[in-house]
């Protein structure tokens, strides 16, 4: 009676704990920016105009209610975890040694131009570059790919920081004319936590 009901308890909280972890290994988290630009806004006489954004020495932010941006926990009640889309910045939900961090980005490459330029990110933890594995230099004509793992406590973040960056370049031409070339921009970035 008694020690296989003890024996029954056990296996049924073995199982338990089996699933909750299972559970809570899958979770994953994925942000997606199609294109980092400045975006056009329409002023109150209807004429467009630039908004200043800064696209450099920022952290990045990703499209919300897009199918590439995703949190597995999005039906948690506990909503200061996870990825936030708009502010950029992931906090881990619980310790785990070795959060999987993958970030993929590409670089515009303008038509009429051969001019070149690159992008740099990297993937600050709370705050800080820890190691220079968490640099990613973007390419003109390569996908730029990094792959690192992160111990993190419950608690600390991880956020996508966009260094160098631009969106046109100029050619100043003898005569004092300038010829702008727009594009260069960071394009197809995806940042995901496992």
């Amino acid at each position: 009676g008694e020690p296989a009901s003890r024996r029954e308890n056990m296996e049924l909280k073995l199982l338990i704990l089996i699933i909750l972890q299972f559970g809570i290994s899958t979770q994953h988290w994925c942000g997606y920016q199609p294109r980092w630009q400045s975006r056009q806004v329409e002023s109150y006489d209807y004429n467009y105009e630039s908004e200043e954004i800064i696209l450099q020495d920022t952290t990045l932010t990703y499209m919300v209610n897009d199918r590439l941006s995703s949190d597995s926990s999005t039906d948690s009640k506990d909503s200061s975890t996870g990825l936030n889309l708009q502010t950029g910045i992931f906090t881990a939900p619980i310790k785990k040694d070795g959060y999987l961090v993958t970030l993929t980005a590409q670089l515009v490459s303008p038509r009429q131009t051969e001019m070149f330029s690159y992008a740099q990110m990297f993937i600050l933890k709370n705050g800080n570059l820890e190691s220079l594995q968490n640099y990613l230099l973007v390419e003109m004509g390569k996908v730029g790919d990094l792959r690192v793992e992160v111990n993190m406590d419950k608690g600390d973040t991880l956020q996508v920081f966009v260094g160098h960056h631009v969106e046109s370049k100029n050619i100043y031409g003898g005569s004092g004319t300038i010829q702008r070339y727009d594009g260069f921009n960071l394009e197809s970035v995806r940042f995901c936590i496992f």
